[in-house]
């Protein structure tokens, strides 16, 4: 019996930790990157392709890294090749980016030529793979 209460009073003290669980998750927090700023004037609630052909209206906006082969948006997202799009630009519309090639490869030519303009094309092969110009 005394084996019992001890091991009954063993999982009440595993159990009254602080996260209420058995086998709590280290405490340790994930460090926070920082990231490069986009290389084209972009802001939330502006989608870029829309503000390109003269439409400036306030839209919901989402985020789009411009992904370059398998592991590319981490190279994009360190180069601040990203941009805020509308939700039909980006992945609902007929021509939003992730439908259409010729959308894709317009918005990637326009970020290129902008890349350029402070980098060399040497950098830019580094992380696109691809010359879009």
């Amino acid at each position: 019996m005394a084996a019992e209460g001890s091991k009954a009073g063993g999982i009440e003290r595993m159990i009254s930790d602080d996260s209420g669980l058995m086998f709590p998750k280290p405490r340790k927090k994930k460090r926070r990157q920082r990231h490069a700023r986009p290389i084209v004037q972009t802001m939330p609630g502006e989608c870029f392709l829309c503000a390109a052909d003269g439409d400036r209206r306030q839209k919901q906006t989402e985020e789009h890294h411009v992904v370059f082969g398998g592991g590319g948006r981490s190279r994009s997202e360190a180069a601040g090749i990203k941009v805020h799009l509308c939700i039909e630009h980006h992945r609902t519309g007929k021509k939003a980016v992730h439908n259409c090639r010729e959308t894709r490869e317009r918005l990637c030519r326009i970020l290129q030529a902008e890349y350029e303009k402070t980098h060399t094309r040497d950098e830019w092969m580094q992380i696109a793979w691809r010359n879009y110009l």
